[in-house]
């Protein structure tokens, strides 16, 4: 992998860490990546599509028995 800048500490860094990933309708995305020492200070990346699934699971009616 390339050479990447930190998201927090701003410094290069040859063992980037993915730590987000950003969606844009008409712009596309990008990636945010950190150094391995500020990485684990990142939230854990939610996947927007299990969110979308449980909200519906949930809004389900209970079946009647």
């Amino acid at each position: 992998m390339t050479t990447q800048v930190c998201a927090r500490c701003q410094r290069p860094t040859d063992e980037p860490v993915v730590v987000a990933v950003e969606h844009g309708a008409s712009a596309g995305g990008g990636t945010a990546y950190a150094c391995p020492g500020c990485a684990p200070g990142f939230p854990e990346p939610r996947d927007p599509l299990a969110e979308i699934a449980a909200l519906r699971r949930a809004r389900r009616p209970e079946p009647r028995g």
